[in-house]
């Protein structure tokens, strides 16, 4: 047991060298377009690569060359190549802008099918490894495809016979699908990435039984036990996944200008177990589909033990006893690791602070870290910052139920997310247990910018609320029942929506939506991403830390696959290049390699942040109540959670 230990320390040891010296190896050149997309075949023999230039070219990796080209019938950009399976790697499909799916021959060249029942672009393609002879699209036009050569298919002028699913958004209106991937150690397994922040995690087998799910709100109480049964099928049949922060509940207000959203890629684990999702105007999410995350807005109750009644609660009687707070020992690496974190925090340097405290994590899960680096996260700022130290405050107060400053930070996580209610009930709570803060400075502007914030609600709430009604009916008396009814089922999955497991950051990904994200290493224990900069980024899966950063393309890099067992990546995007990397000789100086990752991760930050008119509501939203000569209530909420709140500085 021993030995098998120490194997896979130097397994672990060895991969991490690797990407340490992992570099450029080669340019394989041959396109004339832009190379929109990559795919390796099943023993990594073989390279396809497909462009704007209308080819598909495989390559030999390993002597560097080309092995044949394919000069398809497409008339737009193509945006997804595979290998079909079980069919000794000789046919591949493609997807393009000309609305089509084609398959090919990969020795003739020959074109054997051709699919033109899309009514968009078709995005990308997927295969399922134990189905032969089966491809699947993912098309603009909202429809998930599956396309079966072995049978005969002609191209209908209505709804086509290969629609699998139809894609609708949140106003039961189709929206544009982007992406899809199947689960090769659970092929009934269909993720579907489109436009808007929800990943629909399908079970094939039961797609059809959505058809005939119906949602009716309220249903009799006596249909109860029959619904359930109906709902416990539907759940079974479909899945929402999202980042917490970017999902509305149907009691949260809407906001003036809500941001949009886009998948531009997601793939699942090799493993089966997990499945990454890299947004548009966001960033790379981590999904467990094994121990399935609650958004953390549902996790606050059970951790501050409050009993609540259609999510806004009470603040009376929720207090419990004070327990003594327990003095746990930390391992000696966490504890430096503290030390340096909490040194950083001090100097404003948040990055490198959260950085550190991701590595103390890792190794050690206290309340003392989580609630740190939710400290850290609050004054940096960045976005989904406040939600993601809104979960580090729930993590802290799980583990010590009466950690005193991620209490107080949580009742400012809860305001910055716009749960102003929630805010202030856990706000009381927090001066319940711990009266003599009141005091504080902190306690005095969050109090004043809440009571504020609240009574601003309060004068426009009659006039949003009859806004609404009015428009709810003029929509509903245009709308189909139908309709209608596809609204209430995306209600029904949004409301259940799982939450993610982590999040990596530091890229920018803005200007296209192909831009893939991918697991590396031959544990999987790497994340790999494009950015809008020209790099691709590599970190820690378990810390989320950046690994190393490398320039790939002169202008964006889209496409990042690794090799199926080599360490070995492919990566492509705007040049006409594919490029080839690999760990390089100690001896030769790696110019691709980008240093300054706290520089980087923030002019990319500010690319993807949100819009300024947000920040201006903000700041007169801030000085309402006090007026233009009163005190900067911007500087006193930066401080929030830390430095003006004495014993809420860092641990």
């Amino acid at each position: 047991m021993d030995q098998i230990r120490t194997k896979n320390a130097l397994k672990s040891s060895l991969n991490y060298k690797c990407i340490s010296k992992l570099g450029l190896l080669t340019q394989l050149e041959g396109h004339q377009g832009c190379v929109n997309c990559l795919q390796w075949n099943g023993n990594g023999s073989t390279l396809a690569s497909a462009s704007d230039d209308y080819q598909v070219i495989l390559w030999d990796p390993f002597l560097q060359k080309v092995k044949t080209t394919i000069k398809t019938l497409h008339r737009g950009n193509i945006f997804s190549v595979k290998f079909i399976p079980n069919c000794n790697d000789d046919i591949v499909a493609t997807g393009a802008g000309d609305w089509s799916s084609h398959t090919y021959n990969v020795t003739t060249g020959k074109q054997l099918t051709s699919c033109i029942c899309s009514q968009g672009r078709i995005k990308r393609l997927a295969v399922a490894n134990d189905v032969p002879s089966v491809y699947w699209c993912a098309s603009e036009d909202g429809c998930i495809s599956q396309h079966d050569m072995r049978m005969s298919h002609e191209c209908p002028h209505g709804k086509s016979k290969t629609t699998l699913v139809t894609v609708y958004g949140d106003l039961g209106k189709k929206i544009e699908a982007k992406c899809l991937d199947i689960n090769q150690l659970r092929t009934e397994q269909l993720a579907v990435g489109a436009n808007d922040q929800y990943v629909r995690l399908y079970d094939r087998r039961m797609i059809q039984s959505l058809s005939s799910f119906a949602v009716k709100y309220p249903y009799p109480k006596k249909y109860v036990s029959e619904y359930d049964a109906v709902l416990n099928d539907a759940n079974n049949a479909l899945q929402y996944f999202v980042p917490g922060h970017t999902h509305l509940n149907d009691n949260d207000p809407i906001p003036n200008r809500q941001k949009s959203y886009v998948i531009t890629y997601l793939t699942f684990s090799p493993d089966g177990q997990e499945l990454l999702v890299n947004y548009g105007g966001e960033y790379v999410y981590l999904y467990n589909l094994a121990n399935q995350a609650d958004n953390a807005f549902i996790n606050i109750p059970k951790v501050m033990k409050v009993p609540r009644e259609n999510g806004e609660g009470s603040s009376t009687d929720l207090i419990d006893d004070p327990v003594p707070v327990p003095q746990l020992t930390l391992p000696d690496k966490v504890v430096q690791l503290k030390l340096k974190a909490n040194y950083l925090f001090e100097k404003e340097d948040y990055t490198g602070a959260i950085i550190l405290y991701n590595e103390a994590i890792s190794i050690h899960k206290c309340s003392v870290l989580f609630s740190n680096r939710a400290a850290a996260y609050i004054k940096r700022r960045w976005n989904g910052d406040y939600y993601a130290a809104l979960k580090d405050c729930v993590s802290a107060l799980k583990l010590e139920p009466n950690h005193m400053k991620a209490h107080f930070r949580l009742a400012v996580c809860l305001y910055e997310l716009d749960k102003l209610k929630d805010s202030k009930m856990y706000l009381d709570q927090f001066t319940m247990k711990y009266p003599s803060y009141k005091t504080s400075a902190a306690y005095k502007y969050l109090h004043s910018d809440l009571l504020n914030a609240q009574s601003i609600n309060d004068k426009s709430d009659g006039k949003k609320t009859r806004e609404t009604l009015d428009t709810t009916s003029n929509v509903l008396d245009a709308l189909h029942i139908e309709q209608t009814q596809k609204i209430n089922v995306e209600k029904y999955f949004r409301n259940r929506a799982k939450d993610y497991d982590r999040r990596y950051y530091g890229h920018c990904n803005t200007s296209t939506d192909i831009k893939e994200a991918n697991f590396f290493g031959n544990h999987n224990q790497f994340i790999v991403a494009g950015s809008d900069d020209g790099l691709f980024f590599i970190w820690e899966k378990n810390t989320e830390n950046n690994l190393l950063i490398l320039k790939g393309d002169s202008s964006i890099v889209n496409c990042i696959q690794p090799h199926p067992t080599e360490f070995l990546l492919a990566t492509s995007g705007i040049d006409n290049e594919v490029k080839l990397w690999s760990p390089l000789p100690d001896d030769v100086d790696n110019t691709c390699v980008i240093k300054q990752y706290t520089t980087t991760a923030t002019l990319n930050q500010r690319r993807m942040m949100a819009d300024p008119f947000e920040v201006i509501l903000r700041n007169m939203r801030r000085t309402a109540q006090f007026g233009p000569d009163s005190i900067d209530l911007a500087a006193i909420r930066d401080q929030y959670g830390i430095d003006e709140f004495n014993d809420c500085r860092m641990s």
